[in-house]
């Protein structure tokens, strides 16, 4: 069954999840500016975006960015701040494994933070490699179970299963990215090899792999400026990342199909429904699906394709 994380049922800021990480979210910025580097091209995707906090990695590299979040609430509440720095950047509210868009419609993909709330990736990156057309870029963040933290402390309890490749529910505790005790939402890591099998026999190529946040314990925070934590990660992204003990890893692949490219020059030309992926009768801010009759609307700013 394809749980969903649904931020809007717990009233979470995801915004002030970074507050004291700005070490974590630069190394996040290195990683994405190494591989989003000489890249360009129109439509490019941010699926989870939320405020769009690596807005500026992608922005000026792809005419038509677009951020796809399930929260409805933080896309309207951040509309106005995102637009008056990015004009270009679309945003709208949709499921991550039911997407909105034709197939073969985005140059690029992005997805950070999102798969530990995804408990069928499987099914998710069939849905993203449905959307990208034969070379479009797929750029896949990941929370680690093997980290080096983690397999210390298994270790030292004679527990093995770190090095299991099945999935690793983590326990819920207090709060976790919007991720209560009183709410059932997923925060799944995994195992290196089990995320790039998926990705392989999804049909796509992976090119790039950079380990992320190697340095992410409170106490270096507190000894080391942010400044001097960050040459230090550069330097263990560009050498060690092929032992994946990082607790986050991020994959750079290329999609690999028979297809050609869906051009489009508004986001209206590329939208479907959801469900059915049928053709779209579009007037001001609602849309039925011609198909299965399914209605969405445009709500402050924003289209709700939740489904």
């Amino acid at each position: 069954m394809k749980k969903i994380a649904n931020y809007d049922t717990v009233n979470y800021d995801y915004s002030t999840y970074w507050k004291g990480r700005e070490y974590e979210h630069q190394a996040e910025l290195l990683v994405l500016n190494k591989m989003l580097k000489g890249e360009s091209g129109e439509w490019f995707l941010d699926i989870g975006g939320s405020f769009g906090r690596l807005l500026p990695t992608y922005y000026k590299k792809y005419s038509h960015p677009v951020i796809v979040d399930y929260s409805l609430k933080t896309l309207q509440k951040e509309y106005l701040r995102i637009k008056k720095k990015y004009p270009e950047v679309e945003m709208l509210a949709a499921n991550a494994y039911s997407l909105p868009f034709k197939e073969n419609s985005f140059d690029a993909c992005m997805m950070v933070r999102v798969l530990h709330h995804i408990n069928s990736p499987k099914s998710l990156i069939k849905e993203v490699h449905r959307i990208l057309h034969n070379g479009s870029l797929y750029f896949q963040e990941f929370a680690n179970k093997a980290h080096i933290k983690a397999v210390i402390r298994s270790l030292a309890h004679l527990d093995f299963s770190v090095f299991d490749r099945s999935p690793y529910q983590q326990p819920k505790k207090g709060y976790n990215e919007g991720a209560r005790k009183d709410v059932k939402i997923p925060f799944i890591n995994y195992h290196t090899k089990y995320i790039t099998k998926i990705i392989s026999s999804s049909n796509f190529s992976i090119s790039k792999k950079y380990g992320c946040s190697f340095l992410r314990l409170d106490i270096l925070k507190r000894i080391f400026s942010t400044n001097i934590l960050l040459s230090i990660e550069n330097f263990l992204q560009n050498t060690v990342s092929f032992l994946n003990l990082s607790p986050s890893i991020f994959l750079k692949s290329f999609a690999t199909k028979k297809s050609k490219v869906n051009q489009a020059a508004s986001l209206e030309e590329l939208l479907v429904c959801p469900k059915c992926k049928g053709s779209l009768i579009i007037s001001n801010n609602s849309a039925e699906c011609k198909d299965c009759n399914l209605e969405f609307s445009k709500k402050k700013n924003i289209w709700d394709f939740r489904i």
